[in-house]
C-alpha cells in the first residue's frame, strides 16, 4: 500500500489509489485519491511499505499494481507547442527525471539488486555493447552515484533484459519483458523524459527484434525517436528543449543514442512497404559517433561527418561510425525501392541511382573488410563488423529488385540499355554475398542479431542459385547459412522465424532439411520451429 502524508498535518493519511481490488482498498470509499503528479504540490510525501511487491509475488507484480510514479518537478513548458517565441530551453537535460523515484527502485531491486549491478555491467557490456556502443560506462557508474537521473534502474534493467536468454516461457511472454516494458509505460505516462528513459526504449527495441516481437519493435523504436526528437537529437539548429550538454561525453551519449535509433529503426523497416521511418533522414553537416576506443576512455576527439567523398580504411572511424555509415546506406536502399514500386521516377534517372548505391555499398563493403585485415586498432568490435551485416543486409534488397527484370519492380515499357548493365551487377553481387560473404560470417559466432537477416538473405540466394544450375558450391553454402541460422536460433528467436520462412519457401529441403511447429519443445522462442531430420 502507497500512503500520503502531509508534512506537518495531524489529519489522517491519505489512501492513494493503486489500481488494486483488495478488500482494505474497497472497504475506503471515502478515502480521497490523490493522482501522484499532485503530492508535490500538496507538500506530500509517497512511503512505500514493505508489502508492495511481496517475496512470494512473481515478476510481474507491477503489471497488476501500477506503481505510483511521482511526477517532475519542473512541468513541461506548454510554450514548446505553443508559441516558441516564448520559449526558454531547459537549463538541466535531466529536468524531467531528476525527481527521485522511490517506486521504481523499490521495485526493480527486487529483481535487480545493487549487489549484482557489477557483473550486469560486464555481461553487457561484453556482449550487447559489442554491437551498440551508445551507453557509456564511465558515465553509467557515475550516474548511479549521484543519482541525476531518475530513470537510471530502468536502464539498468532494460540492460539485464536484453541479456537475458529466456527459457521457461517464449521471449513475448517473459516475465521480466512485461516489467520493463510496463515500466517504460508509466515512466513516459508520468511525464518523464531523459537520456536514461530513451535508452531504456532502445533496449526495449532491441529485445523485441531480437526475438521478432512485431509489432512491438516497430512501435517501440517509433517511441524512442519522437522522445529524442522532442530532446532535439535529431537536429542542432532544431527547436530546443534543453540547453546544450555542458559535457562532451553527455553530448557524445546523446549523439550515439540517437543514430542507435536510426540504425535499429532503419533495420526494423528493411522489409516493410511503404511505412514511413520514425527517425528523420540525417542532415549533411551530421556528425558521426567518435572511435570507440577514445569514447570508452572518455578522451575528447573530433567527429568526423558522415557525408564523405569516399569510404576509406585508412580512417579514424570507429566501427559504430561505419555501422551509421551502412545504416544510412540501407535507408537510400529503402527509399529507392519505394521510389521503384511507385513508378514515379523516369527508369533512367532510378537506373542511375541504383548504380550509384551498388557502387556505395561496395566501396563500404571493401573498406570494412580491409580494416578487419589490417586490425585495425581503432576498433574494439570482434569480426564480423555490425557494418558488414548491415551492409549484406543492404546489398540482397537493392540487387534483388535488379537481378530478375521479370519482377514487377521493372514498370517501364521499354527496355533501358542500363538495365542489362545494373542486372549483371545484381547478379554478380547476390552470387558474391551467398558464396563468399555470408559463408565468411557464419564461421564465426556472431550473437549479433543483425546476422540472421544476412544469413535469411543469402539462404534464398542460394536457394535460387541452387534451383537454376544446381550448383554444388551453392549447396554448400546453403548448409553453411543454415547452420548459422540454427546456432543464432539458440539466442535470438528471429533465427527462428527465418528457419520457419525457409521452410514454407522449400529452400530448407534443398539440402535434406524439415522444420516442423513444436511450440513446447523450445522454450524460449516465440515460435516452436525444431529440425525433426536431415534426409
Amino acid at each position: 500500500m502507497l500512503v500520503a502524508h502531509a508534512g506537518m498535518s495531524d489529519t489522517p493519511s491519505t489512501v492513494l489509489e493503486t489500481g488494486t481490488d483488495t478488500p482494505a482498498a474497497d472497504s475506503r470509499e471515502n478515502a480521497t485519491r490523490i493522482y501522484p503528479h499532485a503530492l508535490f504540490r500538496l507538500g506530500k510525501r509517497c512511503e512505500y511499505s514493505d508489502t508492495v511487491v511481496s517475496p512470494s509475488s512473481d515478476i510481474s507484480e507491477p503489471t497488476r499494481v501500477m506503481p505510483l510514479l511521482e511526477g517532475p518537478d519542473q512541468l513541461f513548458p506548454p510554450s514548446f507547442f505553443l508559441d516558441r517565441n516564448f520559449l526558454t530551453p531547459l537549463y538541466s537535460s535531466n529536468a524531467f527525471a531528476s525527481t527521485p523515484q522511490p517506486c521504481f527502485e523499490h521495485i526493480i531491486s527486487k529483481h535487480l539488486p545493487p549487489a549484482d549491478h557489477a557483473t550486469l555491467y560486464d555481461e553487457y557490456f561484453s556482449s550487447i555493447h559489442v554491437w551498440l556502443p551508445m551507453i557509456s560506462r564511465k558515465r553509467l557508474v557515475h550516474t548511479e552515484a549521484t543519482e541525476t537521473d531518475s530513470c537510471q534502474p530502468l536502464l539498468l534493467l532494460s540492460m539485464r533484459l536484453c541479456c537475458t536468454n529466456p527459457q521457461d516461457s517464449p521471449a513475448a511472454q517473459n516475465h521480466l519483458y512485461d516489467l520493463t516494458k510496463s515500466l517504460c509505460s508509466f515512466a513516459e505516462n508520468s511525464g518523464l523524459a531523459s537520456l536514461r528513459l530513451v535508452q531504456s526504449l532502445v533496449l526495449l527495441s532491441v529485445y523485441e527484434l531480437s526475438h521478432a516481437i512485431y509489432p512491438a519493435a516497430y512501435l517501440t523504436i517509433s517511441r524512442a525517436a519522437r522522445l529524442g526528437s522532442l530532446m532535439g537529437w535529431h537536429d542542432r539548429r532544431a527547436q530546443q528543449l534543453f540547453q546544450l550538454a555542458d559535457t562532451w561525453s553527455l553530448r557524445e551519449e546523446q549523439r550515439r543514442t540517437w543514430w542507435a535509433i536510426f540504425i535499429l529503426d532503419r533495420f526494423i523497416n528493411i522489409d516493410t512497404s511503404g511505412l514511413p521511418f520514425a527517425a528523420p533522414e540525417p542532415f549533411p553537416d551530421e556528425l558521426l559517433p567518435v572511435n570507440d576506443e577514445d569514447w570508452g576512455l572518455g578522451k575528447a576527439v573530433p567527429n568526423e561527418p558522415l557525408y564523405t567523398a569516399s569510404f576509406s580504411s585508412i580512417t579514424t572511424l570507429g566501427s559504430f561510425a561505419r555501422s551509421c555509415q551502412a545504416a544510412h546506406m540501407l535507408g537510400k536502399v529503402i527509399h529507392h525501392k519505394e521510389a521503384k514500386r511507385k513508378s514515379s521516377q523516369d527508369a533512367a534517372e532510378l537506373l542511375q541511382e541504383a548504380q550509384g548505391l551498388h557502387r556505395a555499398l561496395a566501396s563500404l563493403q571493401l573498406s570494412l573488410e580491409e580494416s578487419v585485415d589490417t586490425n585495425s586498432p581503432l576498433s574494439s568490435e570482434r569480426y564480423p563488423p555490425t557494418a558488414l551485416l548491415i551492409c549484406a543486409s543492404a546489398q540482397p534488397l537493392l540487387h534483388g529488385i535488379y537481378g530478375c527484370l521479370d519482377t514487377t519492380y521493372v514498370a517501364s515499357q521499354t527496355r533501358v540499355g542500363l538495365e542489362t548493365e545494373m542486372q549483371d551487377l545484381s547478379i554478380a553481387g547476390l552470387r558474391s554475398l551467398a558464396s563468399h560473404t555470408a559463408p565468411a560470417i557464419a564461421r564465426v559466432d556472431s550473437q549479433c542479431p543483425f546476422v540472421a537477416r544476412c544469413f535469411y538473405a543469402a539462404a534464398q540466394v542460394c536457394g535460387w542459385f541452387v534451383r537454376e544450375d544446381n550448383e554444388l558450391g551453392m549447396r554448400n553454402a546453403l548448409e553453411c547459412v543454415v547452420g548459422g541460422l540454427e546456432r543464432l536460433a539458440e539466442r535470438w528467436a528471429v533465427a527462428v522465424e527465418y528457419l520457419a520462412l525457409l521452410e514454407q519457401s522449400g529452400t530448407l529441403r534443398l539440402i535434406g532439411r524439415e522444420y516442423k511447429l513444436d511450440s513446447i519443445s523450445r522454450p524460449g522462442l516465440q515460435s516452436g520451429y525444431v529440425k525433426t531430420c536431415q534426409l
